[in-house]
């Protein structure tokens, strides 16, 4: 297929995007022979990457069976694609500067084959009042009617077309005609396409066709056959592949017919393709349009007989062949005599007299009662498992179903029968192994689509993206998720097999509430709120900073603690939910529950009961919050050992955040505590009016707010620009407040530009409340850093019971004979409770604790001491007074 010559406007865009590719390192490029060559692909990183420098705007990778990718300029060089009204306005030299940019760059056509198809116009939005410039097509010769492309606007955007003009007296805009392009005439003879769009239609005119489009699949274009009836004309309907397209193929087919017109169905190859995406692929080819009309004449067939005459017309040499129709499966064997005769008595194969015959000399049985479609192939990118996804459609009209399957079920027959009956209503395989190997060939033998599944919700790095159920997030853009069950993002698709969590990713959203908010729930639920909205870009956070804080949310009872966290689930689309029990999961348990989310946070609930003198942790049900430490910097959640004979180890990193709600403070050391910053609500500010507030953020759904979660993802760059620039003003702020611990300097300036960067979303929270908020982190950074000076908990216990016997009841705990050094048994401690009846503490937390003893500095902890009581020698912890 050769390309037109492209013009004058089109060769300077060319240099520019040739210029652009040779100067990006990452493809190391070199000029050859009027091509661009050996740049390294994307995909493979391999130097395969080529294209020709008078068209650069689709850029490929040269192997073609190993990888076979292809990517527009505008995806390599996006920077290069931004803003066309911005970059090519229009001018009184050119008013159709933007549109022809438009074309050129987003659709890859050619000015040369279709610049006066369209004008440039504008379209002024509903609600904003924007207006956007347009390529206008109009519909009639008299130019009273149009449909127009939203310039720069997708489906993402709400609208990316507008129909306008003067209705006709039926009231409508184009009910029974087409768009064709101007100048083209229909001649006796001719084949004319009619598709669904212009853009399609205008690709096919790049091709070489004639073509006109009836706007929607729905718009049975019968005045305009109407006007060219007579001709000779050969009517090709080459609809969008999709479920309505192929719908209205089917009930079109026969209106034409019933005009008396000859009609032929171009069925697109692959369902996710335009006739556009097509020749932007440079895929558009006479051997393609072929395969298409095949495939097109196996869609239209009216039997499953004379469908699989079509198939055998294609190959005569075969004389068994399995067949779909009707959402049944089919095995057909021809007669071996039935060439012979029919070259004997001169009949062509592909001719009426020919189908009728064959019919007599092919015998057909239904093998299967539903009718398998195989997709693509799920791979769990983490264990390295893979699946096959078939759509399941039945002929008794239940709606269809995705079903997943084991390799082990593509042995055989009777394996794929086994699944079918587990997996589907009622579907059965019945025929032999050889038509299952027919089966099998037409799956499988083709190149395979290969869809990434994730074990989580949320963040996933590679692709940059957030992958929920019903929804993907990426760069500013919701993704809903395709008929096959996964996100099409870009060229990768993906989706999560997590099951076990729901989350509405379609909520409404409205800012207005911040303030009645921060009334109810005051800075402690001001905190909670940003760290929640934080926790969304959590893994960014890391990658930049090396760590992301934990929270702990502790609150006196009816302080709105429960309220706070309900609510802040509700805006990222979870009803119902505060958080899990700990003490109520295994071990296994927690660390699925640990990996179950990214960019999320993972709230543990009433964790405190689990202290290590709780019954529990002799059960081995416990846990320790020391344990927790690496998930601050985003390290493992723990080793596994893998199913092989290999030394593999599975180590799932922790890709969400960390929010401890309970009713005590967590305690532990240092590293811990610097780690959290802590917030506990209470009822000083509640006043008149407040329980009423709080009731109306109970009475919310994640219908009413979840929206929160897509309006903070349409505004990851801001959002993450504010944290980082006020993080660097947040750091001094603390070191100057006395603050002296690094880490929780780090962890408070994080949260403090949390705050900042809700105003994105929140635009009416004050300057004001903002400043008091960051003024009460200090106190709790300060009140973090005297807890962190004090000893912990049990020591200081420890230290009271032991001056309370050895001073005031005189039980000679003390045994050291140097007044300079305390010396104490811990074996003889223990007895002294006892008998003084003083509660025994945990041992074994006792002496973790107390080698960090505070109050007195720990010289030995098993130092051979003379008992001036006993006279003996006893082995003692020893510290200096």
């Amino acid at each position: 297929m050769s390309h037109p010559q492209p013009t004058t406007t089109e060769t300077a865009r060319a240099e520019e995007i040739v210029r652009g590719l040779l100067s990006d390192s990452r493809f190391k490029f070199h000029e050859q022979s009027g091509y661009l060559r050996g740049g390294v692909c994307p995909d493979c990183g391999q130097k395969e990457l080529y294209v020709r420098k008078s068209a650069p705007w689709r850029i490929a990778c040269g192997r073609e069976n190993k990888c076979g990718s292809s990517f527009t300029a505008k995806d390599l060089l996006p920077h290069l694609f931004e803003n066309y009204a911005k970059r090519f306005p229009a001018t009184p030299e050119n008013p159709k500067a933007t549109a022809d940019a438009y074309m050129i760059e987003d659709r890859g056509f050619l000015l040369s084959k279709c610049r006066i198809f369209y004008d440039q116009e504008g379209h002024q939005l509903n609600g904003s009042g924007e207006m956007v410039p347009t390529a206008r097509f109009y519909l009639d010769p008299e130019r009273t009617r149009f449909w127009e492309r939203l310039i720069g606007k997708t489906k993402a955007d709400g609208q990316k077309a507008h129909v306008g003009g003067k209705r006709k007296p039926d009231g409508s805009l184009f009910k029974g005609d087409a768009w064709t392009p101007p100048g083209q005439k229909l001649k006796k003879g001719d084949t004319c396409f009619i598709t669904e769009g212009i853009f399609h239609g205008i690709a096919l005119i790049h091709a070489g066709h004639k073509a006109a489009a009836s706007i929607s699949c729905s718009n049975f274009c019968d005045t305009f056959i109407t006007e060219n009836k007579g001709k000779g004309i050969t009517w090709v309907l080459a609809y969008d592949g999709d479920v309505a397209g192929r719908k209205y193929m089917k009930k079109h087919l026969p209106m034409i017919r019933a005009l008396g017109e000859e009609v032929k169905v171009c069925m697109l190859p692959d369902g996710r393709k335009d006739w556009d995406d097509l020749w932007a692929e440079n895929r558009l080819t006479e051997d393609l349009i072929t395969e298409c009309f095949y495939q097109g004449k196996l869609f239209a067939a009216a039997t499953v007989g004379e469908k699989v005459w079509h198939v055998f017309c294609r190959y005569p040499t075969r004389r068994r062949h399995v067949v779909e129709f009707g959402n049944a499966i089919y095995s057909a064997k021809v007669d071996t005599k039935f060439s012979t005769e029919l070259q004997e008595d001169g009949v062509l194969l592909d001719s009426p007299e020919g189908l009728e015959r064959f019919r007599s000399s092919c015998t057909v049985d239904m093998i299967c009662n539903v009718a398998p479609e195989f997709l693509y192939i799920e791979k769990d990118i983490l264990i390295n498992e893979q699946r096959y996804l078939f759509r399941i459609r039945y002929k008794n009209g239940t709606p269809s179903k995705l079903m997943s399957v084991d390799g082990t079920a593509l042995a055989t027959g009777e394996g794929f029968n086994k699944s079918l009956l587990n997996n589907t209503n009622g579907g059965r395989y019945t025929g032999d192994n050889r038509d299952f190997g027919i089966l099998c060939r037409q799956w499988l033998d083709g190149r395979m689509l290969e869809v990434q599944s994730i074990p989580f919700i949320g963040y996933e790095d590679r692709c940059n993206a957030w992958i929920f159920h019903d929804n993907a997030f990426q760069q500013g853009r919701k993704v809903p998720i395709n008929e096959q069950g996964y996100f099409q993002l870009g060229k990768q698709g993906i989706k999560s097999s997590l099951s076990g969590i729901h989350m509405v990713t379609d909520g409404e959203f409205d800012h207005k509430w911040i303030n009645q908010y921060v009334r109810a729930f005051h800075f402690q639920g001001l905190a909670v709120l940003a760290y929640f909205m934080g926790s969304l870009f959590a893994q960014q956070i890391r990658s930049k900073l090396k760590s992301f804080p934990f929270l702990e949310f502790t609150g006196e009872p009816g302080a709105g603690k429960s309220t706070v966290l309900e609510f802040c689930w509700k805006l990222l689309g979870r009803d119902d939910y505060e958080g899990f029990d700990i003490i109520k999961a295994t071990q296994a348990g927690r660390r699925r529950a640990f990996s179950q989310v990214s960019n999320l946070p993972i709230v543990i609930i009433e964790s405190d009961r689990d202290q290590p003198d709780n019954a529990e942790i002799k059960r081995g049900k416990g846990f320790n919050f020391e344990e927790w430490k690496p998930f601050y910097n985003g390290r493992a959640t723990g080793t596994l050992g893998v199913a092989s004979r290999t030394n593999d180890v599975d180590e799932q990193l922790f890709k969400a955040s960390l929010v401890i709600s309970q009713n005590a403070e967590v305690e532990g050391g240092t590293a811990l505590l610097e780690r959290i910053i802590h917030c506990h609500a209470d009822k000083k500010h509640h006043g008149a009016g407040t329980l009423d507030i709080a009731r109306w953020f109970e009475r919310q759904g994640s219908e009413d707010v979840g929206g929160f979660l897509w309006k903070v993802l349409q505004n990851e760059k801001k959002i993450l620009s504010v944290f980082f620039r006020e993080f660097k003003k947040m750091e001094p702020f603390f070191a100057e407040g006395g603050i002296r611990h690094q880490r929780i300097i780090k962890t408070h300036s994080q949260l403090a530009a949390l705050a900042h960067a809700l105003q994105v979303i929140f635009p009416d929270l004050a300057n004001d409340t903002i400043h008091d908020f960051i003024c009460y982190l200090g106190n709790r950074a300060q009140a973090r850093q005297d807890k962190l000076a004090a000893d912990h908990p049990t020591v200081e216990k420890f230290w009271e019971t032991f001056h309370y016997i050895n001073d005031e009841k005189e039980g000679g705990m003390d045994l050291s004979p140097d007044d300079r050094y305390i010396a104490v048994s811990l074996n003889h401690y223990r007895a002294m409770c006892v008998f003084h009846e003083q509660e025994v503490p945990d041992m074994s937390l006792l002496k973790k604790h107390l080698s960090n003893s505070k109050r007195y500095k720990l010289v030995d902890k098993n130092r051979a001491v003379w008992d001036r009581f006993n006279k003996r020698t006893v082995k003692c912890w020893v510290f200096k007074k």
